[in-house]
């Protein structure tokens, strides 16, 4: 029996805990195969960037594709969150057999850095309401992205405009899910993504939340139900 592939793409500067409950959750449906790959070009590793070009991430994508190719694999579904729906994006404009797309707090234009530090660092000596987990990932990224080189945000930013041409030509059902309090994804770059979508499924699911609504229990268990319906649709 062919069961349906789902591909989970993580973003930069990850520690592969984001999308875990989101993973777990759809790898608990008997028809899907869901890939969640540990690390990929930009990941944290250790204590650093690793020095990932646009290169490295068109190599993972080519990867990438060989599994999407495998003859056992009915459907296909792309999920990218953060700087992973830009790869997603590519992938689902080069492959025919990929059905759906889910954008996640997409980082398709380069990122309001300053804002984006800000942010967290706010978060940080302010809420209360972080959880332990929270406030531990918080701290170890803010620390971990300050020690980025420069010529790695360079190399970020060349991708991100490699994506650029892609963004134009995706003609797959797309939900993107739009978090309101995104301390790095700026509003016009969804705008822009659904002005030259090409098919008439298009929805943004809109989420009172951060660029890290993994972490956020009030958010995290309905954009997980958003995502699986989503899928599940005709």
């Amino acid at each position: 029996m062919k069961k349906d592939l789902i591909l989970l793409i993580n973003g930069a500067g990850t520690n592969n805990m984001e999308l875990k409950s989101l993973y777990k959750k759809l790898a608990s449906n008997d028809k899907y195969f869901v890939y969640y790959p540990g690390i990929m070009p930009g990941a944290f590793i250790g204590t650093y960037f690793p020095k990932s070009t646009t290169s490295d991430f068109i190599r993972f994508i080519d990867c990438t594709q060989e599994l999407i190719n495998q003859p056992e694999f009915e459907n296909v579904y792309l999920i990218g969150y953060s700087l992973g729906a830009s790869t997603s994006a590519i992938l689902a404009v080069r492959n025919e057999k990929i059905k759906k797309l889910v954008l996640i707090a997409p980082i398709v234009k380069n990122p309001n850095y300053r804002k984006f530090l800000k942010g967290l660092t706010f978060s940080l000596s302010f809420s209360k309401s972080l959880t332990r987990v929270q406030k531990i990932f918080y701290s170890e990224f803010i620390k971990r992205f300050i020690k980025v080189p420069k010529i790695n945000i360079w190399h970020l930013q060349v991708y991100l405009h490699y994506t650029k041409r892609y963004l134009k030509m995706i003609d797959k059902p797309t939900l993107i899910v739009e978090t309101i309090n995104d301390e790095l994804v700026k509003k016009k770059s969804i705008d822009q993504i659904e002005k030259a979508h090409k098919n008439e499924i298009f929805e943004r699911y809109k989420v009172n939340s951060s660029h890290f609504l993994f972490f956020d229990r009030d958010v995290r268990d309905d954009v997980i139900q958003k995502v699986e319906s989503f899928l599940e649709e005709e």
